[in-house]
């Protein structure tokens, strides 16, 4: 007589052991992605959440250069920056407005940076102004990479003259000329998942 064994249910199920070899990247626990550009990470376990996950999604969305994002988390993600980092710019002249009437140029400039770097709201207001730029070019990269053009070019913004033209024709491309439809180089695991334009 055979006995009833709990947690399987019609089939063998087998279990890998310690020290069992897999003969391929990809197993039945572990599927192989391919396509695209590679590059997003499968941990097996999609199905739970943790507070991890969640923070490194949100993170991923503002932060992350890998990737591709639609016209309208760009915009979406953009205003709300965009609204952070004024704020951040109105911060900083009511902070220091006051101190530097009346003073030079030269001097203005010292009183900004010893705010900035030498008090713990100055350095709370460059921290913020930083992390803002650095979502600005995160979400640059990624709509570069929507139209299936490489991020690389951005650095053409740091040309003195030639940067500033190039910055409104980003802007003009980025923010309202669709991506390439379909997949393209620049696709991840997680990209692909995002409805585009």
């Amino acid at each position: 007589m055979q006995r009833k064994q709990f947690g399987k249910r019609g089939v063998n199920q087998s279990v890998p052991q310690f020290g069992d070899r897999q003969t391929g990247y990809a197993s039945a626990a572990m599927p192989a992605y391919a396509g695209g550009g590679g590059g997003g990470v499968y941990d097996g376990d999609d199905d739970g959440f943790s507070v991890g996950k969640a923070l490194g999604g949100f993170l991923s969305i503002l932060f992350s250069f890998k990737g591709r994002i639609g016209r309208m988390e760009y915009w979406t993600i953009g205003f709300i920056r965009f609204f952070m980092f004024i704020a951040v710019i109105v911060a900083f002249v009511f902070a220091v407005g006051p101190q530097v009437e009346g003073l030079s140029e030269e001097q203005a400039n010292i009183v900004l940076v010893k705010y900035a770097f030498g008090t713990v709201q100055g350095g709370f207001l460059t921290f913020l102004f930083l992390v803002l730029a650095l979502c600005h070019w995160s979400l640059e990269a990624r709509r570069c990479h929507d139209r299936d053009s490489s991020a690389l070019y951005l650095l053409i913004m740091f040309v003195p003259i030639i940067g500033g033209f190039y910055g409104l024709y980003i802007f003009i491309v980025n923010g309202f000329f669709p991506g390439t439809p379909g997949p393209n180089r620049f696709d991840t695991v997680q990209s692909k998942a995002q409805i585009f334009d």
